[in-house]
This record gives C-alpha cells, sequence and structure tokens, in this order.
C-alpha cells in the first residue's frame, strides 16, 4: 500500500517487512551504478515499499522515459519527496527567531547604556547640591535634571517601540512554525492528513484505555482503469472530489486522512458501530450518485464508486490490528461486487 509522506518520515514497517524491502532495495541501487548510502537507501526503500506514491511516481516516469537515476537525482528526490523542502523553512524560521532574538538583547543593552549614564550624571548633581548655595548652579543642576530624565523617557519609549516589534515579529514566526508542523502533517494533493500523520494519531488513540473510536477504510474501485481511461490529471481530480466528501463528512468531529493511492481513512470518534456505517455509507452513496463529469469537454466519467471497510476499537488493539480488521472488512466489499461497506 502506498502513502503519502510525512515530515519527520514515519517508518512503521514490521522487522520481517523491512527485512523484506532491504531484499529488494540493494539490487535496485546495484542496478542503478548508485552507492549505498543513507539518501539512496532511503528513496529507493520508500519506492520499494510503496510508502510514498509521489516518490514512486516520479521514479516511474524516469524509468519509463528511460532516464537515468544517479546519485545526483536521488539527492534531488530525497529533498523533494522525503524532506519536502522542510528543513529550508525550519533554518530560515530558526534564523528569524535569532535575528529577533539578537536584536532584543541589543536595544535591551543599548537602553541599559542610557541608563547607566544618566544615573552617573545624578550621582555627580547629589555631590554639587550638598553644598550649593548658587541659584545659577541650582537652575543648571535642574536643567541637567530635566535632560537626563528626557533622555530616560525617550530610551525607554524606543525600547518599547522595538520589543512591540519584536513582539509580532515572533508571532508572525511562531504561525509560521504552526504553518510548518501542518503542512507536515497534511497531503499535498487532497488536503488530507497524510499517513505519517494517520500513523501518529491512530497510536496514541490505540494507547489509551478509555478511547472510543471506530475505523473506516475506503479505496476506490476501478481508479486504475480510470486513470487508464481518463489519465492521471482526471484521476488526481477524482481524488480530490473523494476527498472533499470526507472532509465534509469528517467536520470537526472526526479524522480524514490518505492512507495511500486510491485508499482513504477516517477515524470516528465517539461512534458505535452501526452509526460508523452509516457514516461510510453516507459517503459511499454521495459518491456513487455524483455523476462526475470531465470539465473541459463535459464527458461522464461513468460511476465512480467507493468499497469500505469498517472496524470498531477493541481494548487491547494495536494501530495494526485495528487497521487489519478494517481491511478485511474493506476487502469483503471488493469481493462481493464492490461499492459496498462492510464490518467486521
Amino acid at each position: 500500500m502506498s502513502k503519502p509522506p510525512s515530515f519527520p518520515p514515519v517508518y512503521t514497517d514490521a522487522a520481517q517487512q523491512a527485512s523484506e524491502n532491504l531484499r529488494r532495495v540493494l539490487p535496485l541501487i546495484n542496478q542503478h551504478k548508485t552507492p549505498v548510502n543513507p539518501v539512496n537507501y532511503a528513496v529507493w526503500y520508500e519506492y520499494v515499499s510503496g510508502s510514498n506514491q509521489a516518490l514512486s511516481d516520479a521514479i516511474d516516469t524516469r524509468l519509463e522515459q528511460n532516464k537515468p537515476i544517479t546519485t545526483e537525482v536521488t539527492q534531488n528526490l530525497y529533498e523533494k519527496y522525503v524532506l519536502m523542502g522542510m528543513p529550508e523553512r525550519l533554518e530560515k524560521t530558526n534564523n528569524g527567531i535569532t535575528l529577533v532574538v539578537n536584536n532584543t538583547l541589543k536595544n535591551l543593552n543599548k537602553a541599559e547604556s542610557t541608563a547607566g549614564e544618566c544615573a552617573a550624571d545624578l550621582s555627580n548633581t547629589e555631590n554639587v547640591l550638598k553644598n550649593c548655595t548658587d541659584i545659577d548652579v541650582l537652575k543648571a543642576v535642574v536643567h541637567d535634571i530635566l535632560s537626563n530624565t528626557q533622555t530616560l523617557t525617550a530610551s525607554s519609549n524606543e525600547l518599547k517601540q522595538e520589543l512591540a516589534k519584536s513582539s509580532q515579529e515572533m508571532k508572525r514566526l511562531s504561525s509560521e512554525l504552526t504553518a510548518v508542523k501542518e503542512i507536515a502533517r497534511i497531503d499535498g494533493l487532497t488536503g488530507l492528513l497524510n499517513r505519517g500523520a494517520f500513523d501518529k494519531e491512530l497510536l496514541v488513540l490505540c494507547k489509551k484505555s478509555d478511547v472510543s473510536i471506530a475505523l473506516a477504510m475506503f479505496d476506490l474501485d476501478h481508479f486504475k482503469q480510470l486513470n487508464d481511461t481518463f489519465g492521471h490529471v482526471v484521476g488526481d481530480k477524482v481524488l480530490q472530489f473523494f476527498s472533499s466528501l470526507l472532509k465534509k463528512h469528517a467536520g470537526n468531529n472526526h479524522l480524514a486522512a490518505r492512507y495511500g493511492g486510491e485508499e482513504m481513512a477516517m477515524i470516528l470518534f465517539d461512534v458505535s458501530q452501526h452509526q460508523a456505517v452509516e457514516i461510510a455509507e453516507e459517503i459511499r452513496a454521495e459518491l456513487a450518485n455524483s455523476n462526475l463529469k470531465q470539465k473541459k469537454n463535459g464527458q461522464t466519467l461513468g460511476q465512480t464508486t467507493v468499497s469500505a471497510g469498517v472496524s470498531l476499537f477493541q481494548l487491547g488493539d494495536t494501530p495494526n490490528s485495528l487497521i487489519d480488521r478494517a481491511d478485511k472488512a474493506l476487502y469483503v466489499s471488493k469481493e462481493n461486487g464492490r461499492n459496498q461497506v462492510n464490518v467486521n
């Protein structure tokens, strides 16, 4: 099963599966005459495991065009599809935070220096006042005190303004970090949670003893045939449309994710088995009745359908056991003619 990428990459393969992937990766690295380094291994590992749909598509396209996959190519693939450009964004944000901190320290030091100078002047003024009887000297002292007060006020106001600017910049950078974190959880094509985020959410939930969830797995029927007939651009539009249905039915109460390729998942909270099946059935029916057409020529795509499998969380479940039951229910839906929902 394929899955969209996550950042940082998450690998949940069991030891046996990881060993099998290793057995398949090494010949590919050797075939393309590239060194066995961590970058090359990561790229080919995600390719053979089907764990990164976008990466697999990019490699398949190069292979179909008989283009070589060199070390330079795998490095680019790694940066684009595994790291997804996140290190650069994080570095930029980190540099911004460092700049704000340095500017704040600079302004504080400046204010401290000004205050120190004024304090020294006031100390000298105190000594003058002790034995002063000359009215002109007193006037000069008052003038100096007023001048120092104005200097401190101006310095204080300047510091307030600079700190206000720093505060605004820190808020912006905080928002940027939040955005980076959120982008790392989202599948670029569908806008749903990606597989990595889904795995993390489900793992946390399965560790709780008082959780009440159901898992619904969806797989678009005959999707490869649709891609072959109408092309990948149309296929992507269908994925986006179906994802919009999942988002609508998930609302703020449930979580929808792209599990891999044309397979989607929903974590349903605080529902009975009947309610979970009902939600999946509503999604299935809405897609089946959608009558999708190509925008450019109005040609109908025929009936687009989805099969689904539902399973309730049971105490002691792991993510794998819960997914396995839902997958088995999905398999029954496929075997019984597709375009239906089954429960396990």
